[in-house]
C-alpha cells in the first residue's frame, strides 16, 4: 500500500511503500511535513509527534490510523 510525503507546503516528495522510510523522508523536512493515505492525512510532524523520536510509534499511529479508516493492512 502506497502512502504519499509532503513538505510543509503540500509537495510530494515520494511515494512510500514502508512506514518507517516515509516517517525518516518527512523528518528531514520538519515541523509541517505530513503523510497520507489516498488524500487523508495519517500523520502531520510537529502535530501528532516527532516521526524520528520512534519510526516504530510512528508506524503504530499510522497503522491504527489506516485501521479506522477501514483499510485492510497486509500481514
Amino acid at each position: 500500500m502506497k502512502l504519499k510525503v509532503h513538505s510543509p507546503s503540500g509537495s510530494v516528495i515520494a511515494d512510500v511503500y514502508d512506514w518507517p522510510a516515509g516517517a525518516l523522508l518527512m523528518s528531514l523536512y520538519g515541523e509541517g511535513s505530513y503523510i497520507t493515505y489516498k488524500g487523508a492525512s495519517v500523520w502531520e510532524e510537529g502535530i501528532d509527534g516527532e516521526g524520528a523520536e520512534s519510526y516504530d510509534t510512528t508506524s503504530m499511529v499510522i497503522d491504527s490510523r489506516l485501521i479506522s479508516m477501514g483499510v485492510q493492512l497486509d500481514g
